[in-house]
């Protein structure tokens, strides 16, 4: 340390002032390339919409950035993932891969806030290890709309080149739109990367409701012949989703519903879950999938029973009834199981 503190006094003043502004302009610069999540929004190999999906990001995470390519951002992801669902490989340059089907959820921490969904087939480096757990990180592309810039633009240098200051880069806007046509032939899905649930024409004309990301929840009105109908099943709704359930809780309240969830575990209640009676015994479901939101679904002891005989990560097609759309602290919709199969292989 006396050695140290020689050189530096050894130092002509010039020397120590430029030293110490450099760091601050480092500091400044680090600051300046994060970018926060505005809304959910796809994670990509390469800056085009056609590029492979490596994950979904939650509105409100805050990012590294690295890049800017026209509209597209280049970020960093990191986060911890249940090591369960990934495997070791040398693809690519990158240690581990996704092998849950349906994909997995990246955290703050072990068990902790979601972050994002990994696809399934995403590759990633390995950073550190848990028990159970695994740090991963990946640099990929984000569409720059979708980000707010906490900062000036990210430095396009790599992070081995000296750092320099990098005037602010304004993302060209984006139309918002509510009302539009199909540009092309365009296929319609259930959910953001789902089942298929038809295709419209060009030039069709659809009315916008919600947006997600890349993807918007379209409505679009035709004619059908009666005879070609049938009656839905009675008092079930099929094909509503959980953030609907979230956002309406009083609409939903004592309704019918029918999802594919992924069995997690059994659980007792306790003083935390305030919805379900304190020792009643609860099924902790992540869906329903493709979303990565958890549901509890209170059972009874015959129901207990069935579950007892199924794998964790079983898929399950469920009917329950909604017995709270939100619950307190962590919002998660509440059921009362009616039914369950597991669900069949496409």
């Amino acid at each position: 340390m006396r050695q140290s503190s020689h050189l530096l006094s050894a130092l002509p003043a010039c020397v120590v002032i430029v030293a110490l502004l450099c760091g601050g302009t480092a500091e400044r610069l680090e600051a300046q390339n994060r970018y926060r999540v505005m809304r959910t929004e796809n994670f990509r190999r390469e800056p085009t919409g056609t590029a492979p999906l490596l994950a979904t990001v939650n509105a409100g995470v805050e990012m590294r950035a690295e890049s800017v390519d026209g509209r597209w951002v280049q970020v960093v992801l990191e986060g911890w993932i249940w090591a369960r669902s990934m495997e070791e490989t040398n693809r690519e340059g990158y240690d581990l891969i996704v092998a849950a089907r349906d994909g997995e959820n990246l955290r703050t921490e072990p068990n902790g806030r979601i972050l994002a969904r990994a696809s399934a087939g995403a590759l990633f480096e390995e950073a550190e290890r848990q028990p159970g757990w695994v740090r991963v990180r990946r640099v990929g592309w984000m569409f720059g709309p979708s980000l707010e810039q906490l900062g000036g633009a990210p430095a396009a240098q790599r992070r081995a080149d000296p750092p320099r200051a990098v005037p602010p880069v304004a993302l060209p806007a984006e139309p918002v739109l509510d009302r539009a046509v199909t540009a092309d032939r365009t296929s319609l899905h259930r959910a953001p990367g789902g089942d298929s649930a038809g295709v419209l024409p060009p030039d069709a004309p659809v009315r916008i409701i919600a947006r997600s990301g890349e993807w918007v929840r379209v409505q679009f009105e035709a004619w059908a012949r009666e005879t070609d109908l049938r009656p839905s099943t009675p008092g079930v709704l099929v094909g509503v989703t959980g953030a609907e359930v979230r956002a309406r809780p009083a609409e939903f309240q004592g309704k019918l519903v029918q999802w594919i969830v992924q069995f997690i575990a059994v659980q007792d209640a306790d003083e935390v879950r305030r919805d379900i009676p304190t020792g009643q015994r609860y099924m902790l479901a992540r869906g329903p999938l493709p979303e990565t939101g958890f549901a509890y679904v209170v059972l009874t002891d015959e129901q207990v029973g069935q579950l007892a005989k199924m794998e964790p990560l079983t898929e399950l097609v469920i009917v329950g009834q909604v017995r709270t759309g939100r619950s307190h602290y962590l919002g998660n919709p509440i059921l009362s199981l009616v039914e369950m199969a597991r669900r069949r292989d496409k």
